[in-house]
């Protein structure tokens, strides 16, 4: 990007907030379900742990297969035309997530939401940066970092919101599709702003690829890249996944907490976790862009990947006040705590990721990220809070303790799973900073 080049200048922060509008509207889209906890297990005789895996594995698992794909056609096609056929999919899915009759037919459906939102991020991110110079590119990242974390965290608050208006408002059925509960209404709602997004998709113009990076000794394949390098990408690969880990568990099983151990009604839980999370998790999506841009200004050493070592002490301190038996707004500063260190570092992850991955590659480390992330954070992590609620603590009631040992876990394995890799990733860092330079 040249000096004074402000035409250009404007179209690409046009483009990163047309790219943040879709990224809302898909964790929105995912992310509205965990409101609909109660409705579900009442509407479709649910037990615990299928409700977990409708939250996540079907969802994660299909969202990280079809990801490898989809990164492979990132760096190979035009991406704009990949993220509109993907809102148009997962927008599809969810409405039918509200058709849902069977848990079947709810897993089928999620699992093409999934498939869906696979699309975005590789593209996404590849998009971005190759609008933005590499010491630059920490802040746009992060915007759309931010935008996952609007999307995640006011999702209960939005879902819950659409539940008190159709449980209040005059508009209660769409009798020509047979749906009248109110549930399935949501999902509906949910979907219905995914036209405007495509629309705005279109008005983009494909970005300039960045030149293809001299890798001759690792091969032209990426897996063959991340087999030469395993001791640096595999523990960078799994903390990242440990932030997903913790911030989807809290996100997914906060409404429930709240209704099961504070005794709030669906609509308000919805309300009271997204205020308490959506602040944490933006403030923390924008001072992790600053923060990053900052240390990647050094050229030698682990830049990005500093923060981790004392970053996750907040998220741990929130563990505590899950569990810590106070009144309800000590459980919901826990959540700000978690979704302030998954901002933080998320917005980090990726900039750090692309400092080691060669520019042909980018749309594929970020699907390999994601399904990492998604299989390990929004499966794993989810249902690790059911099976120990429903399977060791023996009562949906101890819900909260779940979500505290998940998230203690997670953010104590994180900055160790940095530190294991740190020095052979401030060594590439160097190496591939001096290929670009």
């Amino acid at each position: 990007m040249h000096k004074g080049d402000t035409p250009r200048q404007t179209h690409n922060w046009y483009l990163v907030f047309v790219i943040c509008c879709a990224t809302i509207l898909s964790y929105m889209d995912r992310g509205i379900v965990n409101v609909l906890v109660p409705d579900l297990k009442r509407s479709l005789a649910l037990s615990e742990v299928q409700v977990s895996v409708i939250q996540g594995f079907s969802f994660s698992v299909s969202f990280a297969l079809a990801g490898l794909l989809i990164g492979n056609l990132v760096d190979r096609f035009d991406r704009r035309w990949i993220i509109v056929f993907g809102i148009a999919s997962w927008s599809l899915m969810t409405m039918l997530c509200g058709l849902a009759q069977t848990f079947w037919q709810l897993f089928a459906a999620r699992a093409g939401v999934g498939i869906g939102e696979a699309c975005l991020l590789p593209a996404a991110y590849s998009m971005v940066s190759d609008r933005f110079a590499a010491a630059r590119r920490g802040v746009p990242m992060a915007m759309v970092a931010t935008a996952t974390a609007i999307g995640g965290t006011t999702a209960p608050l939005i879902g819950g919101g659409i539940l008190m208006l159709l449980r209040e408002g005059e508009v209660t059925s769409l009798s020509f599709l047979a749906v009248t509960e109110t549930w399935r209404l949501a999902f509906f709602v949910a979907a219905f702003p995914s036209l405007f997004v495509i629309l705005l998709m279109l008005t983009l113009r494909e970005p300039i690829r960045a030149p293809i990076q001299d890798v001759s000794e690792d091969g032209s394949s990426y897996f063959r890249f991340l087999a030469e390098k395993w001791r640096i990408f595999l523990p960078l690969y799994f903390a990242f996944a440990c932030i997903f880990m913790l911030s989807y568990a809290t996100a997914a099983w906060g409404p429930a907490t709240m209704i099961r151990v504070y005794g709030f009604k669906p609509s308000d839980a919805g309300v009271a976790v997204g205020l308490a999370m959506a602040p944490g998790g933006i403030a923390g999506t924008l001072f992790g862009g600053l923060l990053g841009d900052r240390l990647a200004r050094q050229k030698h050493g682990s830049g990005r990947l500093r923060a981790w070592f004392g970053g996750t002490v907040p998220a741990l301190v929130g563990a505590a006040f899950f569990v810590a038996q106070g009144p309800a707004w000590l459980f919901l500063a826990g959540l700000f705590l978690v979704q302030l260190v998954s901002g933080v570092l998320t917005s980090l992850s990726y900039p750090a990721l692309y400092e080691v991955v060669p520019a042909q590659f980018r749309g594929r480390a970020v699907a390999v990220y994601m399904l990492l992330g998604n299989i390990f954070g929004l499966g794993f992590g989810t249902t690790a809070v059911a099976f120990l609620t429903q399977r060791v603590f023996l009562n949906e009631n101890l819900v909260n303790v779940s979500m505290a040992c998940v998230t203690a876990v997670s953010a104590a394995a994180s900055p160790l799973l940095i530190k294991v890799q740190l020095r052979g990733y401030a060594l590439m860092r160097e190496q591939m900073t001096s290929r670009a330079d």
